[in-house]
């Protein structure tokens, strides 16, 4: 699904009046257009992750230690290609812009090892989280998981990448300085600290009510391996959090050279 997403773009963008009339207006290369394609087809997996993460917390709240939802298996189902096909997306984009010309498939393949070994930031979400998270709601639901409500939560944190990507593609059509842009920044760096870290601050504070022990006390008695994902899904959004707002501070600073810089 994500991949024919991406192909129909490319096949707008290259064959249609409209697509060559909007690239030659915006001065688009082969790498813009690929680039667009893959944050619409990011954000419209966004849109996916945070429905089935809706359907979930709102069906599962009554209690989060016991209620499960089909939408959770749905989801992880969609979701793990998803990662496959945005790695090998992201690969396709950096060949683009390197203008890499065809190659025999092994050497292909070993500059794809060497691109993702580059990349940590596919290493650790895309390789290595995305695909333990797969197993553990697939395969080892009952054994060792709780109740899909915190899986509902991970979902929703997705929430907000429809703003980074429509911001990305603003960003590409020349409209930093019009207020579409400026009300979309707003939306992210709202929805961001809602949906990514407050979100798992209260999905704990659920377990822990419902336990009828402090938050602390909770967090104590809890299994090691659910300290570590407590703290995994939160230390990188807190990471990007502090980005943007570097960012944005430093699109607001003045330079001795004139006014503010606009941020990328």
């Amino acid at each position: 699904m994500f991949p024919a997403t991406f192909i129909l773009q490319r096949y707008l963008w290259n064959a249609t009046k409209l697509g060559q009339t909007l690239a030659k207006k915006y001065s688009f290369t082969d790498k813009d257009v690929a680039d667009i394609s893959n944050k619409i087809v990011s954000a419209f997996q966004a849109v996916l992750a945070a429905v089935a993460g809706i359907l979930v917390c709102k069906n599962c709240a009554k209690d989060v230690l016991r209620d499960k939802h089909a939408a959770t298996l749905i989801y992880a189902w969609l979701g793990i290609p998803y990662f496959v096909y945005d790695t090998v997306c992201m690969f396709y984009v950096d060949r683009i812009a390197k203008k890499i010309p065809p190659q025999p498939k092994y050497q292909t393949f070993l500059d794809f090892l060497r691109f993702v070994l580059r990349t940590p930031v596919i290493v650790i979400h895309h390789i290595v989280m995305a695909p333990i998270g797969f197993s553990l709601i697939v395969w080892y639901r009952d054994e060792i998981m709780s109740g899909d409500f915190f899986v509902g939560i991970i979902y929703m944190m997705e929430t907000s990448t429809p703003f980074v990507s429509i911001r990305f593609i603003l960003s590409k059509l020349k409209m930093k300085s019009t207020l579409a842009y400026a009300v979309n920044g707003v939306c992210m760096l709202l929805f961001f600290p809602v949906f990514r870290i407050a979100s798992v601050f209260y999905a704990w504070a659920l377990y822990s009510d419902q336990l009828k022990v402090s938050y602390y006390e909770s967090f104590m008695d809890a299994q090691f391996v659910w300290k570590v994902c407590f703290i995994a899904a939160l230390a990188p959004q807190i990471y990007w959090y502090v980005l943007m707002w570097k960012g944005l501070l430093r699109m607001l600073k003045p330079t001795s050279d004139g006014p503010a810089k606009k941020l990328e």
